[in-house]
């Protein structure tokens, strides 16, 4: 019968923020109202964050299997430095010396690329230059342009990611922002965007720079934003990509895919191959970034500092590895208290409106094989931001595997014009503004006379704020008649 959740009673918190501002400080004091507002917005967040504490205990524990442990196989490989990373969570499954800085060769081109995606029409023309060619050294990758060839951002994209041209990679990057100092500067904000905190970029290319280094870390990163677009995989999934006479170009050029992963009935192919980018200098030895999927499992890796006979090698260990101990759940298909089934749309008894709550669909964890989404640890995150909205981390010991956002949807009912009939719009808050509160607590069903407590808690609060807000209008009409009192007797 009382079977019910805390966040349940949100949909009434926001009505009563409003009521009782206009009730505190009357329909024209915007100011006065805006702060009282704030007050109970405060309140109703406080009492919300001791109702999840109290929902959280457990009055007859059960004895439950321990959960497995967190997989720590060594994987053998030949790289100085190597990271692989779930792509949906961004959780690190395995790393050596992943955030040591070292010399990334080609796979720079992966965030040119990630740019050039955000940043151009692919059908639009780019121009070679005599700075764009002068990255053309003995044994360098490039496609053969000519200063002052002409071709289109798709033709020097694809040529740069698949058969790694250099030249193509300075040409994009002064097409995008004019030169390659400003290019330089926009490739490091990008990557910070992306997540990569100590990598530093001076080229687009990738050629040896002392200043130019990356983390397995960071590049893992760079990897996972530039997989959210559908094109990048597409080119990353492309073997052979045809270059056409130009102004210059006299033949045309066939680009050919240097991964070798993804080349079928070859020495180094692998089942679920999304892509990915190699990368040699000197100084960086043998470099690749790699992307796969399998049984609904993303994965992404990175290699630093391996060589010729072992680069390969080192990514398929990872990824069998990550793909043998590890599988992908989604938290809302688990963590069912938001689902339509479960009736959390809520009438205000307040106004004549209905608000939901929904956690996001598309968002998942990666856990262990052989354990449960009730192996996990929930820390709730809240703020008030135009309504009420929480932010879940999901952890597994202490290891961070997944987020999900809480969204409050607020409907209004909006009149329309002539004899048509109201209709219902929803009004969504998402997640923005920084923490306020956090609760942590492992996932379980609350005892039903807990909520009790709670509501019994919150109309005890409710009940004072309406007394008071009563008595400071019955305060303020006794100073406005004595007011009117005094007036009257003056112009007696």
């Amino acid at each position: 019968m009382f079977e019910c959740d805390v966040y349940k009673l949100f949909v009434i918190f926001i009505d009563l923020i409003s009521i009782f501002g206009t009730i505190l400080n009357g329909k024209n004091n915007y100011k006065k109202r805006g702060i009282m507002e704030s007050l109970i917005k405060k309140i109703v967040i406080s009492l919300t964050v001791i109702g999840l504490v109290l929902t959280s205990i457990t009055f007859s524990p059960k004895k439950v299997s321990a959960a497995p442990a967190w997989p720590d196989d060594v994987v053998s490989t030949k790289a100085k430095s190597a990271c692989l990373m779930d792509y949906d969570t961004g959780t690190v499954l395995y790393e050596e010396k992943a955030h040591k800085k070292r010399f990334p060769a080609s796979i720079t081109k992966t965030l040119t690329a990630l740019l050039t995606i955000e940043n151009c029409d692919l059908n639009e023309n780019l121009t070679y230059s005599k700075n764009s060619l002068s990255c053309i050294r003995d044994g360098a990758a490039n496609i053969g342009a000519k200063k002052g060839e002409t071709m289109t951002v798709r033709d020097a994209l694809y040529g740069m990611m698949l058969h790694s041209g250099n030249e193509c990679a300075t040409a994009l990057g002064e097409h995008m922002f004019g030169d390659e100092k400003t290019f330089a500067k926009k490739l490091n904000e990008r990557a910070k965007q992306a997540g990569a905190k100590d990598s530093h970029f001076v080229n687009g290319n990738g050629l040896h720079d002392e200043n130019h280094y990356v983390t397995a870390y960071d590049m893992a990163m760079i990897l996972r934003a530039a997989l959210k677009y559908p094109l990048f995989r597409e080119i990353l999934g492309t073997k052979q990509y045809t270059i056409q006479k130009n102004n210059k170009r006299k033949h045309r050029f066939f680009a050919t895919m240097r991964h070798k992963m993804i080349w079928e009935g070859g020495p180094y192919y692998y089942k679920g191959i999304i892509g990915g980018k190699t990368g040699f200098t000197d100084q960086a030895g043998n470099t690749l970034v790699t992307a796969a999927k399998r049984n609904g499992l993303t994965l992404v890796c990175v290699v630093l500092k391996s060589d010729t006979a072992h680069v390969y090698t080192d990514t398929k260990a990872l990824f069998n590895y990550g793909f043998k101990n590890f599988k992908s759940i989604n938290i809302s298909e688990n963590d069912t208290r938001f689902n339509d089934d479960n009736d959390y749309s809520l009438t205000s008894p307040f106004v004549k409106k209905t608000g939901t709550l929904e956690l996001d669909k598309s968002a998942t964890a990666v856990i262990p094989k052989g354990a449960n989404y009730s192996d996990l640890k929930v820390s709730t995150t809240f703020n008030v931001a135009r309504g009420v909205f929480s932010k879940m981390s999901y952890f597994y010991g202490d290891k961070e595997v997944g987020t999900a956002t809480l969204t409050y949807h607020k409907a209004k009912k909006l009149k329309s014009k002539g004899n048509e009939t109201e209709q219902e719009t929803i009004e969504k808050v998402t997640v923005e503004a920084p923490t306020t509160a956090k609760v942590e607590k492992k996932v379980s069903k609350p005892i039903n006379i807990i909520p009790v407590i709670v509501i019994g808690l919150i109309v005890i609060v409710v009940i004072l704020l309406i007394v008071l807000a009563i008595k400071r209008k019955m305060k303020i009409n006794k100073i406005r008649e004595q007011k009117r009192n005094r007036n009257r007797y003056t112009h007696d």
